[in-house]
């Protein structure tokens, strides 16, 4: 008896299933359904939307299948299933509340078209539509692929609708085998305006930049009844209430790129408008050191950038290694930048590069510089020094090399460079190409109490300045092959100088005691 019951309750089950699945795709599979839907969403977003077929199913709730489904006019979403879940209710009422969306195999292609919000009621204008989309609760995109220029983010969002926004609940995206964690809220899609935070091993600002760049030139959304077409590139050019876009990004990396360049423990945060992106504040690893302030970089055709920030501690080998120009330089250095410039490249940057850095290196070496070295040359035509200066090799270690410059037109101008060392003192003025090609700087190179001693009475009486050996100098040549000349010229003129103040003084001395001598 009881497998009898048990038979008879699984055909009815069976009866009552079938029953439900062709009342189901009567209800939502016709075409008039799928024509009314597509007509629903393009009024609702202002864009061209066009549905190949549609099919329903009852299991594990109502659910109704759009296929083949494109958005924008060229198609600029594609989507192939999308997936239309709601309560049994809306088998009585035909209308779809409470619905969660899942978005299968979906492509967005930026920039995404101009999309309108607060357009009002889906229903069509005329009669009641045989379906009706009245609420959403969550949409779901599953193997989502969001293509920019030949790059391509690929993984899963998931967000909540909310007014003209939504909560961004889980966005987990994948380029070049790293993940990127987003959270945050959107509070208005037709910027879109409002605050996410992005959490990831490994973050490329390149792609950053450009995606961004992107959504300036036309995606996102745009208020009132739009009825399709690029969006403006500008503010000015808006629609009339349209709100500006302006995103706000927590950023934490592990690391991250510009270009070639790595940083290491980003953390910062960004803002992002129609016209730039600005992280202020912003800290990370470069090269060994630390950067700490903020950086601004313009989007358009041309980016632009702006720094204005304290580094401490960088690797200034590494550093000149990165700029093209290795095995100069040594040592450790801080200081401080106000710098803004535009370019594609290495070579455009640097020679659009304007504004002001102050810059100390310690304990490093100055690579094929020679300056003891030429000091002896000039001054006993010997190839070497003696004593605490001796040595063959050229290159000249420091304890201390700083100055304050100006940038622009692709070098670097000081009037107050000092480089200090333990045989010698140097203070000039002058300029070089920011990446090293030329040099030329004139000044003073002093040497220390131990060599002015080695060096010789009348040097150090002809030359002297506060005691120590002080001659003309100047530099030339390139970051990689410094040239240094100690000016003769002018060195014998300081020596006559010189001997003429010590002349003076004795005659001085010797005049005013003959006043004084007794007859």
């Amino acid at each position: 008896m009881l497998k009898k019951i048990l038979l008879g309750a699984g055909l009815l089950f069976v009866v009552v299933s079938l029953g439900l699945f062709l009342w189901v795709r009567s209800v939502f599979a016709g075409d008039g359904v799928r024509v009314a839907l597509a007509g629903q969403l393009s009024k609702a977003l202002g864009q061209p939307v066009n549905v190949g077929s549609i099919a329903a199913t009852i299991y594990p709730r109502v659910t109704v299948n759009l296929s083949q489904v494109t958005i924008g006019e060229p198609a600029r979403i594609q989507i192939q299933t999308l997936h239309v879940g709601t309560d049994f209710g809306a088998l009585l009422s035909r209308r779809i509340e409470h619905a969660r969306l899942e978005l299968s195999g979906a492509r967005l292609d930026l920039p995404l078209p101009a999309f309108s919000t607060g357009s009002g009621s889906t229903s069509g204008a005329s009669g009641k539509p045989p379906v009706e989309i009245v609420s959403i609760d969550a949409i779901v995109l599953g193997d989502v692929e969001i293509v920019s220029g030949g790059r391509t983010l690929k993984g899963d969002v998931e967000v909540v609708p909310r007014g003209n926004g939504l909560a961004l609940q889980k966005a987990t995206l994948v380029a070049d085998k790293t993940a990127i964690d987003v959270t945050g809220n959107i509070t208005d899609l037709a910027g879109p305006v409002g605050d996410i935070a992005i959490k990831a091993g490994a973050l490329n600002f390149d792609q950053l930049l450009a995606f961004a760049n992107d959504f300036a030139k036309g995606s996102g959304m745009a208020a009132g009844g739009g009825t399709g077409g690029a969006r403006p590139a500008s503010a000015a050019a808006r629609p009339a209430g349209s709100p500006a876009m302006n995103i706000g990004v927590a950023l934490d990396a592990a690391r991250a790129t510009f270009g070639t360049l790595t940083i290491d423990k980003l953390a910062g945060k960004a803002r992002i408008t129609s016209e730039t992106m600005t992280l202020e504040p912003v800290s990370f690893g470069v090269f060994g050191g630390r950067y700490d302030g903020s950086l601004v970089f313009t989007l358009g055709a041309v980016p632009g950038v702006k720094l204005d920030a304290a580094l401490s501690g960088v690797d200034i080998a590494a550093a000149t290694a990165f700029a093209g120009s290795p095995g100069t330089i040594t040592g450790r250095i801080s200081g401080k930048l106000d710098v803004t410039s535009r370019g594609l490249d290495s070579a455009s940057v640097m020679k659009a590069a304007r504004g002001t850095a102050r810059v100390d290196i310690v304990n490093g070496i100055i690579k094929n510089l020679g300056l003891v070295r030429s000091v002896v040359v000039a001054t006993s035509g010997r190839s070497d020094t003696a004593g605490g200066g001796s040595s063959s090799s050229r290159d000249e270690p420091f304890t201390k090399l700083g100055g304050t410059f100006t940038i622009a037109n692709g070098s670097a101008s000081t009037q107050d460079l000092r480089m200090e060392s333990k045989d010698l003192l140097l203070a000039a003025a002058g300029a070089m190409r920011l990446d090293g090609s030329a040099l030329d700087f004139r000044g003073d190179v002093q040497l220390s109490d131990d060599l002015s001693k080695q060096a010789g009475r009348d040097l150090v009486r002809y030359t002297q300045q506060e005691g120590r050996v002080t001659l003309p100098a100047t530099i030339a040549g390139s970051a990689d092959a410094p040239q240094v000349r100690i000016d003769v010229a002018n060195m014998a003129k300081r020596a006559l100088t010189n001997r003429a103040n010590e002349e003076a003084q004795k005659l001085l001395k010797n005049g005013l005691g003959g006043l004084f001598k007794k007859k």
